[in-house]
């Protein structure tokens, strides 16, 4: 992918999951799903605040990586903003996460506008993952993050129905 392709999808990402949330039923925002033994159940609410949290977060990430070589980037799942926003989704609303998520997205896809094809094989210190280009930097916490969190969020939303 070039850098261009990279926000496409990022857009088509964003407005797949903002699409979605329109088919979240009120009432079913809170409720968490059945899982398969050791999967983490997680409601639609939760699944938003995270999505919302980890754009922010990785936008100032890929802010550092173009901004300073030496800075490592990354996070573990035990990342402490993270597990806040996960656990505060109980108490917010349908509209405030949709908000929320609106302006993550704007401040992600900001972030991408800087991007050129040249730096997309730059090269940095992954805290967990160890030296990677851009390109996996973006597929792992961006790109790939997203597409898993929106097919989670379809999937709640189809077994609510």
């Amino acid at each position: 992918m070039n850098a261009d392709e990279v926000r496409d999808r990022n857009a088509e990402l964003d407005d797949r999951i903002l699409s979605t949330v329109d088919s979240v039923h009120p009432g079913r925002l809170h409720v968490l799903e059945a899982k398969p033994d050791g999967v983490e159940a997680w409601s639609a609410a939760m699944v938003l605040a995270h999505v919302a949290e980890f754009s922010r977060f990785f936008a100032d990430e890929l802010r550092r990586f173009l901004a300073d070589p030496a800075a490592p980037v990354g996070r573990t799942h035990e990342h402490p903003e993270r597990l806040a926003a996960v656990a505060a989704a109980g108490s917010r609303s349908l509209d405030d996460l949709r908000a929320d998520l609106t302006a993550a997205f704007a401040n992600l896809a900001a972030a991408l506008d800087a991007v050129r094809d040249d730096h997309l094989t730059m090269v940095r210190v992954n805290r967990r993952y160890g030296p990677e280009p851009l390109t996996a930097f973006l597929d792992r916490y961006v790109l790939g993050h997203k597409q898993s969190h929106a097919e989670q969020l379809a999937d709640l939303v189809e077994e609510a129905r």
